[in-house]
């Protein structure tokens, strides 16, 4: 029931959902109506045989794929796999070539203990600009953020800074294109926009702060995955007219505390690209 649901609001269309589980549209179809009478909901409206999720669909869509990959987990089928430790996420994910992306979050308390400027600026910006992205505040960071909007289908890319890590990584040209999009458009599999994203939502909905550490790899300039680490920090925000959004700043450092990484796997980067500066 609950791979049906997910599967549906992928591509709120029958027959490829149908394709993807390699279900009968009658089991789908079935399945959905049976998660639908368990939660005391609807989830779908069917409009020219075309599904929309509801809104409490879309309310539902986070915890349905949390207890998937959990499942998944367990049964030694997921690339993708999350623990808890003292309230802090630890993510590990192989990819097809059997490399190992790796995400760690950190105490907020350690940006003023030994955060990086740009980091340390950001939590200033955010707390003077009550979390409000169209402010002077955040005037002075926002060139080195991404922000976003989560609609029904996905994280909308809103902005992405020019001197973000994500320009200067992805290249000039992706990030002037990305505006607009969805982030799970570059069909990369739903477990590493997971490993990617996955802390988003909670971010997005309670309004609050996180801050990773991680070690990936990444195609630079639209050529080859590369090995790259950095510093993610996750600002719960609001649009002018109070909807919610979420503003990334992502720094490429080598300093990064991943206990599984061996500091002779921290790749060596380009000085051009490190980002553990003070903002001009």
């Amino acid at each position: 029931m609950l791979r049906a649901f997910v599967s549906m609001s992928k591509n709120l269309n029958l027959s490829k959902t149908c394709e993807e589980l390699g279900a009968t549209r009658q089991t789908v179809r079935r399945h959905i109506t049976d998660l639908e009478r368990i939660k005391g909901e609807t989830l779908f409206t069917v409009e020219d045989r075309r599904y929309q999720l509801t809104p409490q669909g879309d309310a539902s869509l986070d915890g349905a794929k949390a207890i998937l990959l959990e499942l998944d987990t367990w049964a030694g089928q997921n690339a993708l796999t999350k623990k808890v430790t003292r309230g802090l996420e630890f993510s590990s994910y192989v990819d097809a070539d059997g490399r190992e992306f790796l995400s760690q979050q950190q105490p907020v308390y350690k940006v003023a203990l030994n955060g990086l400027p740009l980091v340390k600026k950001a939590l200033v910006a955010w707390g003077a600009a009550e979390a409000r992205i169209e402010h002077p505040a955040m005037e002075e960071i926002r060139p080195y953020t991404v922000i976003y909007r989560k609609g029904p289908a996905g994280w909308v890319f809103v902005d992405i800074g020019t001197e973000s890590a994500y320009a200067k990584w992805f290249g000039w040209a992706w990030s002037k294109s990305a505006i607009g999009k969805l982030m799970n458009e570059d069909n990369v599999g739903d477990e590493f926009n997971e490993f990617i994203a996955g802390a988003y939502s909670r971010i997005y909905e309670e309004g609050g702060v996180r801050l990773d550490h991680l070690f990936a790899f990444l195609p630079k300039d639209g050529g080859d995955a590369l090995p790259v680490t950095f510093q993610r920090l996750l600002l719960g925000c609001v649009f002018p007219d109070g909807t919610p959004g979420l503003s990334v700043l992502a720094l490429i450092t080598p300093q990064v505390d991943i206990d599984t990484l061996d500091p002779e796997d921290v790749p060596e980067l380009p000085a051009d690209l490190v980002m553990d500066f003070a903002p001009a």
